[in-house]
């Protein structure tokens, strides 16, 4: 009956479809997200469907009112409930009668093969999550009440100890990573001294003194601005990035492959107000997200100092449901009220603040939970050269629920 209809559904509108995935290139874990635009030559309603494999049903459809101005937008897809390996997806733009005006079909690559995609999986079928997600994430649409999903290290004494035993006893980690990881665990953080070489260090500051040079993204001298993603442009920064002693440790904390998500680079001090991560840079299982802090100088004080809260990593999670705050799109105050005014009311009065002051070199990785910031700058002279990555376990969910977007994780090989 379908195909009789579209007998007399000839549309007159020239319909232009494009879309683009990450995931074309390069193995996806978590989220493989779809990227479409689609314009039409005069305004009429359409209906926008995915198609999985050779499935004859679409995964997803919504209707479109389209016109000359094209619209943009994402869908993002569980990959972990996608067939490891290549899947052909097709998009479809169809009329209101079923007639087909325009199709793309990507070939996406998914990589899930992880134990912490396992746990995704499993958790997605049981909940009954869909695959697609339309134009927001949220972690309304996870379980994070399921207990058997909490990491490792976020259990009891008594499990902690029992699966660091078990790396001791089976040789899979060194007495030194075992003592790291139990400060990771009893703090939220851990330190490794001397990660990076003098030679490397000089680099890094070299790289950072050229950008500065160049003002990228607009930079001025003496400015708390960070500067986003410099690894793309610095080959001493994407080596610090991908840096084996920082993923060695990472991958003993989420027990799967450490993937960065993003770099951020200091010549001042941040003077941020105290936050967890677990809002911006968001994981589901919850616990598979470590920030990693280098410091390229000996940190001097009243430079801004990173400071942590030991111990905080235990307080409940904050997430933009459970806070009742709106997903941002361009003006973050509401969220800077509610925010800090919820995380103000977790702390209370029962941790105590550290000031940071590494010498150069020094790696720092903290607990996806760990309440942080950066101290006032009391001497604006004195900078406090730093690089923040966020790395997340492979297999993970990864997304920014404080705005709602699929998050993006480098799937390449190790360095």
């Amino acid at each position: 009956m379908r195909s009789l209809l579209t007998l007399f559904d000839k549309p007159t509108t020239k319909v232009e479809l494009a879309a683009s995935s990450p995931a074309e290139h390069a193995p996806a874990s978590g989220l493989v997200t779809v990227s479409y635009e689609i314009a039409a030559k005069a305004p009429l309603e359409a209906r926008l469907q995915l198609f999985v494999g050779d499935a004859a049903t679409p995964a997803f459809e919504k209707l479109l009112a389209l016109g000359p101005e094209p619209a943009s937008a994402w869908l993002a897809l569980h990959g972990s409930l996608l067939p490891d390996g290549t899947t052909p997806l097709r998009l479809e733009v169809r009329s209101t009668k079923g007639a087909p005006l325009a199709a793309r079909t990507l070939q996406v690559q998914t990589r899930n093969c992880t134990p912490v995609a396992d746990l995704a999986r499993r958790s997605l079928r049981a909940t009954g999550v869909p695959l697609v997600l339309d134009g927001v994430c949220d972690s309304a649409a996870y379980d994070y009440d399921d207990d058997s999903l909490t990491a490792w290290f976020d259990r009891s004494d008594e499990s902690v100890e029992a699966h660091l035993q078990v790396l001791a006893s089976s040789g899979r980690a060194t007495a030194d990573e075992i003592a790291a990881l139990r400060h990771f665990v009893a703090e939220g953080y851990l330190e490794i001294a001397d990660v990076v070489a003098p030679e490397h260090l000089a680099r890094l500051n070299a790289a950072l003194d050229d950008a500065v040079a160049r003002k990228v993204e607009g930079y001025e001298w003496g400015s708390s601005q960070r500067l986003h993603n410099l690894h793309l442009h610095y080959p001493a920064i994407r080596e610090l990035w991908l840096h084996p002693k920082i993923l060695r440790m990472l991958d003993l904390i989420f027990e799967s492959p450490a993937r960065p998500c993003q770099s951020l680079t200091y010549v001042f001090g941040s003077q941020q107000e105290y936050h967890q991560d677990t809002i911006h840079l968001t994981s589901f299982p919850a616990g598979r997200m470590c920030g990693v802090w280098t410091a390229l100088e000996d940190v001097q004080p009243d430079s801004g100092e990173l400071v942590v809260y030991p111990g905080s990593h235990r307080l409940p999670r904050l997430y933009m449901r459970t806070a009742d705050i709106p997903k941002v799109k361009d003006d973050w105050s509401e969220f800077g009220d509610k925010a800090v005014a919820a995380w103000t009311d977790l702390l209370g009065a029962s941790f105590k603040r550290q000031v940071y002051r590494p010498k150069a070199g020094t790696v720092l990785i903290w607990h996806e939970n760990l309440m942080h910031g950066g101290s006032m700058r009391l001497d604006m002279s004195r900078s406090r050269r730093s690089i923040v990555g966020h790395y997340f376990a492979e297999g993970a969910i990864v997304y920014y629920d404080s705005s709602g977007l699929p998050g993006s994780l480098y799937e390449g090989e190790h360095a």
